[in-house]
């Protein structure tokens, strides 16, 4: 069975799963990128050139329909769009594949769906949509009219988690076309490549040049300072939160609009418990989850699984996140970690005091948490497609 696999392009927690759906010897697997971006590349979102340090192309087949971006904003411009609504049609024409994905609602996606019905082939989406969020009637009518219509030409919904199945739900799908496969993370085994003598000197490397975390407790943030992140709302919280000195919050990543105003709070209080890293590639944030006890998300609308909890879930860490957050149903199903109100700065301080300061409940989360992680390993998620396509005969 030919699968091919259309994606915007190198998104770095689907590569391990690229790698090991090629392993499988009952498909003849194949990924297709509108754009290549360039390993050092701009992102807008970090304001800043930035790297993984991951091969985006070893272990799998794949086509680029455009070349060397060097920055991804790029991507979403609509005559880039237009672009590859072009070239897709091309590709398909000449394309023999039995199963066809598109990863998200975009609108070149469609016309790829609309393509490959036409030439009698078996489609599948795969995104990671919710119906979270405040929308006036227009952008409402909108949603509804374009979900509905691309959903036409659609056979197999297969959902990352609770939301994006109620999601498909709400725009009309049947229950019977959806199938859960939860979203694959990276992991350590990827990154490192079994090398646990590189994880240990970059973690020494970082103790070292931290040493004011020796022998302290770490909560960790990991990701953008932006509106929907939400960085300043979260160093507030911990501030007010009635937690012992051997706490500190840890921030890794930066870069966006709050950049300067996070770092200008930090300072002009001389909080010494607050602690940001910069921006850090693939290996030195597993190392930070593996050194942490919490990992928090306080993201607002606009967040979608949230991606740094699953690929902390694997390193024993408790979890923290608004009612905002993509994964919270699965948080409080899996009893993983704590969800508080998104609105109440108030109850994510007592979550903290809570998580911190009850030994009992965040080994308890961690321990259930590790379990979690083995449903978003990307073999797991790479045998449970196999398990799909040939169950449906999708």
């Amino acid at each position: 069975m030919k699968f091919l696999f259309v994606c915007t392009h190198q998104i770095q927690n689907l590569i391990p799963l690229f790698v090991e759906l090629n392993k499988k010897k009952e498909i003849d697997f194949k990924v297709l990128y509108w754009d290549k971006i360039n390993q050092i590349h701009f992102d807008p979102l970090f304001n800043q050139k930035i790297n993984f340090n991951i091969d985006y192309f070893e272990g799998y087949n794949f086509h680029c329909l455009l070349d060397g971006k060097n920055n991804t904003k790029k991507i979403s411009k609509i005559l880039n769009k237009l672009l590859v609504s072009f070239k897709l049609v091309k590709y398909l024409l000449k394309e023999n594949s039995d199963v066809i994905l598109v990863y998200g609602y975009y609108f070149p996606h469609l016309i790829t769906l609309m393509i490959a019905k036409l030439l009698g082939k078996k489609t599948v989406m795969r995104s990671v949509s919710y119906n979270l969020g405040k929308r006036n009637l227009i952008k409402r009518f909108l949603r509804h009219c374009y979900y509905r219509f691309t959903n036409l030409f659609i056979n197999e919904f297969w959902s990352v988690n609770l939301l994006n199945t109620e999601f498909f739900i709400n725009f009309a799908v049947n229950e019977n076309k959806i199938t859960l496969i939860p979203s694959s993370q990276i992991n350590q085994e990827f990154v490192f490549k079994n090398n646990e003598e590189d994880f240990e000197l970059i973690k020494n490397k970082t103790i070292n040049e931290n040493n004011l975390l020796i022998n302290k407790k770490i909560l960790l943030y990991s990701g953008k300072f932006i509106k929907k992140k939400r960085p300043i709302f979260l160093i507030e919280a911990f501030i007010n939160a009635n937690i012992s000195d051997e706490w500190v919050l840890l921030l890794a990543g930066g870069g966006g609009f709050y950049h300067n105003e996070v770092l200008d709070l930090i300072n002009k209080k001389k909080l010494k418990n607050v602690f940001f890293l910069g921006f850090k590639d693939l290996k030195e944030i597993l190392v930070l989850y593996d050194m942490s006890e919490i990992v928090v998300l306080p993201s607002d609308f606009g967040e979608t699984n949230g991606n740094v909890l699953l690929e902390a879930s694997q390193f024993n860490c408790a979890l923290i996140a608004s009612d905002r957050v993509g994964l919270y149903p699965e948080i409080l199903k899996n009893k993983i970690g704590l969800v508080f109100d998104a609105m109440n700065k108030n109850e994510l301080s007592a979550k903290i005091e809570e998580l911190t300061s009850n030994n009992k409940l965040r080994q308890k989360l961690q321990k259930n948490n590790l379990e979690y992680s083995k449903k978003i390993q990307p073999s797991y998620a790479a045998n449970k497609i196999c398990e799909v396509l040939k169950k449906n005969e999708v």
